[in-house]
């Protein structure tokens, strides 16, 4: 019998039974409906489940009357017409064994459905409404994925499927030899009796989903906890156990991290998510970005494996399986430059497509996986940093020949990175990573993060300015965490990260450890240092105390370069450079003059000078006159902590 014509018969034996207990209650009617077929052989859904979770009959009966309850309005018509406003939504128990009449026995061995270890409570399949408690009366429901699985449906749950849903088995896998080691390793364990906890640390996008559905000939169901609000996590939890046994699948919390690392310890969610992993029977696997997750669930054991990044020839195989179109060069291109797994490749190519619909394009090239790395990796990086447009260009950068050498020199060792380390094979040397780190310090306004966001531009990688009020955090373990999601998401996508005032982080650690504030303060320094000493990509941090930033980074650094302040000569420039916009000013304008008169103003002082001026100008209704730089400079000398002697305003009057 089809499990859809099962399920016809078992509610209708439901409905006839609501229908009997209602005429026991009534005078006799010669219009009475006939008894349905008796019911002799089940459904091959209702049985697996049966014997997957151990029901006995009674069990399984009580699960057709609540299930009847949910998808037929008859049963509710009849249970209101016996018991009322106590009919409202649901069945309990005591209407269950009187519908059914059951004897005193039977109804004790379906009241075990109020234990919260039930198979059926424990794996989500009834739920208590929420404002019954535990007893007798306490009205049941199922959610309508159960009654859709006993239908013979297999569409998995609407809101696991809208957080991540069944993962898909690629076609043609693309695994490195380092993967490959992985997968045989996660193969073993899922398989394993009894079942462990798998935690999968590795980035995001490196393909972690993909390697647990490799690793296993089981279906593979995946919720991703960085969409899931916190006040539904533990029904998010309770749904994903119970779509894994209704598919006989392997449940994957994907991203976990980005949940915990909203909860605080000895948090209710936590501990309640703790309580529905213990409660699950089978293999289950954990992803987080995150090392050493805890997962706090007592009574399973833990086994932690690393899913690496893939090398590149292995990318470059991905890159071509979702964008076969693009050509040999750029696939070379774009597998040297992103650090993506599996997962990564796909979501870019996703937002590719959308990019190259848009230019009505039949294909995405190029400038279309570019833009859909960019999309990605911005959704990583969240409010933890914002990407910066880099507008400006080399022609409006004024600094010393010595200092401008220093640039070329950190974009070249950028640039043929590749080249050096890998192809004359200085890579074995290096004991971590292969990134460029360089420091600019100087006085403010000398051009620090204007230089940072000319090498992005130079090198054509995406800019991203870390937000350092969101990265720290005053709970322990809290910066580290935001920190390694800022490295992770810029390292995968050739991004350059900038930490503007970056003294704030990397300053001098404590010798002398007198409090708990010393001793955490010292280990986020540690973490900082290990991650910019192993990051693969560019990293620039800006300060204006170098000698504040702790001795350690600088061995860590490709780079020092010390940003001065401008001289005459180069103060002429900027006064030049800032009046070259083709706004009207007037002739003869004495930068010369302004160069002399303003000696101790940097790049952005001028810039700043030469905008309010250009406003002086617009109120006045003329054209931009000595007089209105003068008096602009003037203005920004006060705001600079300086004075300036009476004969400047008398000047400024005159010439304006």
């Amino acid at each position: 019998m089809s499990d859809a014509r099962h399920f016809e018969q078992r509610v209708a034996a439901v409905v006839f039974a609501a229908e009997r207990a209602v005429a026991r209650a009534e005078p006799p009617s010669p219009d009475a409906a006939p008894a349905p077929p008796a019911i002799d052989v089940p459904g091959p859904r209702a049985t697996a489940l049966a014997r997957r979770l151990g029901l006995d009959p009674a069990a399984l009966d009580f699960l057709w009357t609540v299930v009847a309850r949910a998808v037929e309005p008859r049963v509710g018509a009849h249970l209101r017409a016996l018991y009322g406003s106590d009919a409202r939504g649901g069945v309990s128990v005591g209407q269950h064994a009187h519908i059914a009449g059951l004897d005193a026995d039977t109804t004790r061995a379906v009241l075990a459905v109020i234990d919260p270890r039930h198979p059926l409570r424990r794996h989500g399949l009834i739920a208590p409404l929420a404002d019954d408690g535990d007893d007798v009366a306490t009205r049941w429901t199922a959610p309508p994925r159960v009654w859709q699985y006993l239908r013979g449906e297999d569409a998995p749950d609407a809101g696991v499927a809208e957080l991540g849903g069944r993962v898909e088995v690629p076609a043609q896998p693309r695994l490195s030899d380092e993967q490959v080691v992985a997968r045989t390793k996660l193969a073993s364990w899922l398989a394993a009796t009894p079942s462990p906890t798998v935690i999968l640390e590795g980035a995001l996008g490196a393909g972690r989903r993909t390697a647990v559905a490799l690793a296993t000939s089981r279906p593979v169901i995946a919720i991703d906890f960085a969409r899931v609000p916190t006040r539904l996590a533990v029904a998010a939890v309770t749904a994903l156990k119970r779509e894994a046994l209704l598919a006989d699948a392997v449940p994957v919390l994907a991203n976990l991290d980005e949940l915990t690392g909203r909860l605080q310890p000895g948090d209710e969610i936590a501990l309640a998510i703790a309580a529905a992993l213990d409660a699950h029977d089978g293999p289950l696997v954990i992803t987080t970005s995150t090392p050493g997750l805890e997962t706090h669930a007592a009574q399973r054991s833990v086994v932690r494996a690393r899913w690496p990044i893939p090398d590149i020839a292995t990318r470059r195989l991905l890159w071509a399986d979702a964008v076969p179109t693009l050509p040999a060069a750029d696939l070379d291109v774009v597998a040297m430059r992103y650090r993506f797994g599996a997962g990564g490749v796909a979501g870019a190519a996703r937002s590719a497509a959308h990019h190259a619909r848009e230019r009505a394009a039949a294909e995405p090239g190029f400038k279309d996986v570019v833009a859909g790395v960019q999309d990605n990796i911005a959704e990583r990086l969240g409010e933890l940093a914002r990407r910066v447009e880099v507008r400006q260009s080399w022609s409006e950068l004024v600094l010393s020949p010595d200092i401008l050498d220093d640039v070329k020199a950190l974009i070249g060792r950028v640039r043929h990175a590749h080249h050096v380390l890998e192809d004359w094979g200085f890579k074995r040397k290096l004991a971590r990573g292969t990134g460029v780190a360089g420091l600019f310090s100087g006085p403010p306004g000398t051009g620090k993060t204007m230089v940072a966001g000319l090498i992005a531009r130079e090198l054509e990688l995406e800019l991203f300015q870390v937000d350092l009020s969101r990265i720290v955090s005053k709970w322990v373990g809290e910066t580290e965490k935001q920190l390694a999601k800022v490295f992770d998401a810029a390292e995968a996508g050739h991004a350059l990260l900038l930490f503007d005032e970056a003294d704030a982080l990397f300053a001098k650690r404590s010798p002398d450890v007198k409090s708990a504030v010393d001793r955490y303060a010292n280990l986020e320094v540690n973490y900082l240092l290990q991650r910019v000493e192993s990051f693969g990509g560019v990293v620039i941090l800006t300060t204006n105390l170098d000698t504040s930033i702790d001795p350690a980074l600088r061995r860590r650094l490709a780079g020092h370069v010390v940003f001065a302040s401008p001289d005459s000569d180069e103060r002429e420039r900027l006064w030049k450079e800032m009046l070259a916009t083709g706004a009207p000013v007037a002739d003869g304008i004495d930068v010369e003059a302004l160069s002399d008169e303003f000696s101790e103003m940097t790049g952005a002082n001028i810039r700043n000078s030469v905008l309010a001026a250009a406003f002086l100008a617009a109120e006045e209704g003329t054209i931009i006159g000595q007089g209105h730089l003068r008096r602009a400079a003037r203005g920004e000398y006060r705001a600079m902590g300086r004075v300036l002697g009476k004969d400047h305003g008398n000047r400024n009057r005159t010439e304006s």
